[in-house]
């Protein structure tokens, strides 16, 4: 009787369909059974089912990034089959301002209280941008170019620049990746969202920014293929795949991605034509020296979801580039043979895991090693060219189109982080964070090998702490208070008594010890109306490049201190949503900045070689506002503008020169810091169309349009009123359509930038590409 009772008692089993609140099936949403090691995926037409389970209560959790999680407590029996569907509400942010409502912000941004603006790049895989031309359209946000592809860009926060600015991906400092890697060789179908810190930075991240931070989020799906081809004007090319593989039972996950661009950059450029140093003739060429390609590839595997570890990753990252160099800082000299190039190699190591010991104890570490070789090359003898590639030659000369070198830079570049953090209960939690980094180099001209200056070794370490409390009295307000330390740690050569008998170069070694603090607070004055202001006195130290020069056209400057600020923003965003098929969102904030010592890039119009300097002391005074509407899933309409008002207000100066060195009056006092936009803006149009030719179809129409009041190229009190130079206004027109077929497995998508072919500039009077074409293929499983 006992065998027979065996034979007919039948496990459970539950089943069912996820969706969203729309009604659309979610794909890859994650079910476990707390406790038991047992769950499951949704497929593709998300449905999912847990077989085999014996009669007795459990947790079933539901959870998918992007959604808020679900529990349910099943009292399941002998022989049952419960069908069980799972509706996931939308997991929604509400902040200062917000470009695209971020639908997918992970908890640590969805519980502070920073100025944060949140952009969800969903609706923009198919578009052939890359994470620089997303960060383009964010409220306070300029990205100046230096040209096309792969050219050097100056990024623009709120009225910090550079380096000022710190960019993460996942968290992890991209400062430690190389050149080959950078915001212009992100595709966005690999980025799940991208998260702009304006002014104050959680300590979480763990880094010495002086005005904000960048965090690119990649996609973190358990299971998914994506696959995209791209080419377009000036010979572009690029590709992107990126996936993941992932065991729910043993843990085990492989995920990956790998990337390659490449372009001529043979745009036109309206350009002076000389013989000489006399201008001939005036005319447009095309440039002829500045083909770049890039490629990288980054694997990591290793474990999730296990008691001991909700992530263990080992990973490599490989990266290599190429770029030939059409000009400097300006387009004053056009160059015909110079090139660089970079390699790196970056081994990773991350872990991370939630309730770690006890209940509330969150820890993650991450660690890298980056090893980068870079070259620069500029060996042609005697010969200079013109914009029309003619060269002329300079018999018996032995000189180079800049300065001869043949140099190589062995860089290593070692970084870890630790986070913990402890929730005491809903209404206190404390965090803390270390970071520390160390950056060695050796360089080495074979044009130049007993150059003095590559005797010294060259080293940076840098260790910021962090400490944070958090206060949340009720649901309505929240408030974090924190401090920081910073340290830095630099070795070098630099030249002393310079101008007497006793000139020469020797070593040095800076040591220097700060500390900052600040404090981050929101409250919701109504369920639709936050309210956000903060404040930090903050530091940054200098990088490796701004002391060290990157061996071409920046030069070293080893006197270079850290720079501070003392941040304010207030903030106010209003979210309202009608009958459930308009939503609007209306955001503005006010900044100000008071930053001494502020570090900044030194150009002539006549050099193509720049330097870093101190800038005794800056104000910026800026408003920024932005609005976004929808129309359900059929329209949308949004802008964004920006003003800011950056004047240097130093009384003196200090003046360093043979006859006459001290403290002089500052004659710029008052002006606004040159090269810098001051007002711009952008706006968004687009229809969305379903259903169109065939069913599970997309189609896509989108436009953009950005605009860029004049400027000054340099110091506004210098010259006179007409023979000023000038960034001239600029208004430029992007168009995009695509399509998607079979619920978006398979896209094509044709964008056209720069639509009136207008002529357009950045930095330093350098002209971008005109109208361009681009056509995109997409894959997504």
């Amino acid at each position: 009787m006992l065998f027979s009772n065996g034979i007919l008692a039948q496990d459970a089993r539950v089943f069912g369909k996820v969706e969203s609140q729309s009604g659309e099936t979610i794909s890859g949403v994650t079910l476990l059974l707390k406790g038991t090691g047992m769950g499951t995926m949704t497929n593709l037409d998300g449905d999912y089912e847990i077989n085999n389970l014996k009669a007795g209560k459990y947790q079933l959790q539901v959870r998918f990034l992007g959604y808020e999680s679900r529990e349910f407590t099943l009292d399941l029996s002998e022989n049952e089959e419960r069908n069980l569907d799972v509706v996931l509400q939308d997991k929604t942010e509400e902040i200062e301002v917000v470009t695209v409502l971020g639908k997918s912000v992970a908890g640590q941004v969805r519980e502070q209280s920073y100025m944060v603006s949140a952009i969800s790049t969903k609706d923009l895989y198919n578009s052939t941008s890359d994470a620089q031309q997303v960060l383009n359209r964010v409220p306070g946000v300029r990205i100046l170019e230096e040209g096309g592809l792969g050219s050097d860009m100056n990024f623009t926060l709120n009225g910090f620049s550079g380096d000022q600015v710190k960019f993460f991906m996942d968290g992890i400092p991209m400062d430690h990746f190389g050149s080959a890697l950078g915001l212009n060789n992100i595709p966005v179908n690999s980025i799940d969202r991208i998260e702009v810190y304006k002014g104050v930075v959680p300590v979480w991240l763990g880094t010495d920014a002086l005005g904000g931070a960048v965090n690119i989020i990649t996609n973190q799906g358990a299971n998914f293929l994506d696959a995209s081809y791209s080419l377009g004007s000036f010979n572009t090319h690029r590709a992107s795949v990126n996936g993941a593989y992932t065991q729910l039972e043993s843990g085990f996950t492989f995920r990956g991605n790998i990337n390659y661009n490449y372009s001529d950059n043979d745009y036109k450029v309206w350009v002076p034509i000389r013989e000489g140093n006399n201008i001939i003739d005036t005319t447009e060429v095309e440039r002829f020296h500045d083909r770049y390609r890039s490629g990288s590839a980054k694997i990591e595997t290793g474990l999730v979801n296990k008691s001991y570890a909700d992530q263990l990753l080992v990973g490599v990252l490989a990266a290599a580039n190429d770029k030939e160099v059409q000009h400097g800082a300006t387009m004053k000299r056009v160059f015909g043979g110079i090139t660089r190039n970079s390699e790196s190699i970056v081994p990773t190591l991350k872990y991370s895991k939630e309730d770690l010991f006890t209940p509330g104890l969150d820890v993650s570490f991450y660690t890298a090693y980056n090893m980068t070789k870079s070259e620069v090359i500029d060996t042609l003898s005697g010969v200079t060219y013109n914009w029309l590639g003619e060269a002329t030659y300079i018999p018996g000369s032995t000189d180079g189109e800049l300065r001869r070198t043949f140099t190589t830079m062995d860089d290593n570049d070692f970084s870890s982080r630790l986070n913990a953090g402890f929730e005491f209960n809903e209404q206190h939690s404390v965090a803390f964070n270390y970071s520390y980094s160390h950056f060695s180099r050796d360089i080495f001209d074979a044009e130049n090998p007993d150059r003095i200056e590559n005797m010294f070794p060259k080293s940076l370490g840098k260790q910021v702490g962090g400490l944070a409390y958090k206060f949340d009295p009720n649901k309505k307000w929240s408030t974090t208070l924190f401090g920081k330390y910073y340290n830095i740690l630099a070795e070098g050569s630099k030249q002393y008594d310079f101008g007497l008998e006793t000139q020469r170069i020797d070593s040095f070694e800076a040591s220097q010890d700060n500390f900052g603090y600040g404090l981050a607070t929101s409250y919701f004055l109504l369920p639709q109306l936050q309210l956000k202001a903060s404040y930090e006195h903050t530091y940054r130290m200098p990088t490796a490049t701004e002391m060290f020069g990157d061996g071409l056209f920046t030069n070293p400057n080893p006197d270079l201190g850290p720079e501070q600020s003392n941040n304010f923003n207030f903030g106010a965003g209003y979210n309202m949503t009608i009958k459930d098929e308009h939503f609007l969102s209306v955001g503005s904030s006010f900044i100000y900045r008071n930053a001494q010592d502020l570090i900044y890039q030194v150009v002539t119009v006549a050099s193509p070689q720049t330097r870093f300097d101190n800038l005794s002391e800056t104000r910026t005074l800026g408003v920024e506002g932005n609005i976004n509407y929808e129309w359900g899933n059929f329209f949308q309409l949004g802008g964004n503008v920006t003003y800011q008002d950056i004047t240097d207000q130093a009384d003196f100066v200090y003046n360093e020169s043979y006859t006459n060195t001290g403290y002089q009056r500052n004659f710029q006092k008052g002006f606004r810091l040159p090269n810098t936009p001051y007002f711009f803006g952008n706006a968004t149009a687009g229809f969305t169309f379903k259903n169109v030719f065939s069913e599970e179809t997309l189609l896509n129409v989108l436009y953009r349009y950005n605009y860029v009041e004049e400027y000054f190229l340099s110091w506004a009190e210098l010259g006179s009123r007409d023979s000023k130079k000038i960034i001239p206004t600029q208004s430029s027109h992007d168009l995009e359509l695509s399509y998607s077929l079979n619920n978006g497995k398979y896209n094509i998508s044709f964008e056209v930038r720069n639509l009136t072919n207008a002529r357009l500039y950045d930095k330093y009077f350098l002209q971008k590409p005109g109208r361009a074409f681009y056509l995109k293929l997409r894959y997504a499983l």
